[in-house]
């Protein structure tokens, strides 16, 4: 696991590394996430307020929250998870409740007790109830909370992201044609404010972190050079032709069949196949969608003839509406 003591370089290198395993066609927006919070969680103590970042634009297939799971597995736990969207007259007692039998789980303020340096994600923000919203500006304008027994928490180390859902489709455009992130990150802000996002929320937020609307065609072209690139990096060579064309339709059409329960995950997985066959005297391979899973098959003369048979669900944690990491 990177820590951020390490050289800077180096952990951003791994966290988009890692990220960009959950997320497809969105390379730059995994870039700039990347950077921008790893420079919050650099600066420590030293900014003596808690990280705010906004991530709109489309959110294909949860693609909001594809954005931090590389996050919560190496620089951060994750702290909470709380979805907004619901009733705004429950938001109150889910988010500021000091009774644990207030909320199914943590209430916000129960888990920045105990975890006050964790990611803190609020769904679809922009429906919160203005009293909650009002709360956490002052949180995050003053930088801390006060407990029950009334003693100051810092939470300079906590990370905060928020999610909209609103003016999707035109901050999904803007981001395709504007590359300069300072801009997209203006652009995403006004046109959020014309879609009538709080303009109070936006004075705290960081980062606006805008994802493009990405074409199937695009979508299908990210990922196969995402896995001819992976096929590359063990000394193989993909057959031409050799990737699946049902693969890449899952990559547009998750519905497709065979079912595929994620295709997103079988990066770790799918890379120690490839480095056995290499090991085993592979030169050329394929891959096919079988029996609901990406199988590895040798190609020509001399290959091992042996596939494996199980499927290839990696280990990403997915973020539970409790907010914690689980393993799917």
């Amino acid at each position: 696991m990177s820590t951020p003591q390490e050289d800077p370089a180096q952990v951003i290198h791994d966290l988009v590394a890692l990220t960009r395993k959950r997320i497809i066609g969105q390379d730059t927006a995994v870039e700039v996430f990347a950077l921008e919070v790893c420079n919050h969680i650099a600066l420590g103590p030293l900014q003596r307020r808690p990280g705010v970042f906004l991530i709109a634009g489309p959110n294909v297939e949860e693609d909001h929250l594809d954005l931090i799971r590389g996050l919560v597995r190496s620089l951060k736990s994750m702290g909470g998870l709380y979805k907004l969207a619901g009733n705004p007259a429950e938001d109150i007692d889910q988010i500021f409740s000091s009774s644990p039998v207030a909320t199914e789980g943590d209430s916000l303020l129960q888990a920045l007790e105990h975890n006050p340096d964790g990611v803190f994600v609020l769904q679809d923000i922009d429906q919160a109830h203005p009293n909650l919203r009002t709360r956490l500006e002052r949180i995050w304008r003053h930088g801390h909370l006060v407990d029950e027994t009334g003693k100051f928490r810092a939470l300079a180390d906590a990370i905060f992201i928020l999610t909209t859902e609103l003016a999707q489709d035109k901050i999904g455009e803007i981001a395709r044609s504007e590359p300069d992130p300072a801009r997209l990150h203006i652009e995403c802000l006004k046109t959020l404010v014309d879609a009538g996002f709080p303009a109070s929320l936006l004075r705290h937020v960081d980062f606006a972190f805008g994802l493009k609307r990405l074409t199937g065609g695009e979508l299908m072209r990210a990922y196969y050079e995402r896995l001819a690139a992976l096929v590359v990096s063990h000394g193989l060579v993909l057959e031409e032709g050799g990737l699946d064309a049902r693969i890449l339709l899952h990559a547009i059409d998750p519905t497709a069949e065979p079912a595929v329960p994620d295709l997103m995950l079988p990066w770790n997985n799918l890379s120690d196949r490839l480095a056995q066959f290499k090991t085993a005297g592979a030169h050329m391979v394929r891959l096919i969608l079988e029996n609901e899973s990406i199988r590895v098959a040798p190609v020509g003369e001399g290959a091992p003839r042996w596939v494996f048979d199980d499927g290839l669900a990696d280990a990403d944690p997915d973020l539970s509406a409790d907010g914690e990491a689980k393993d799917e």
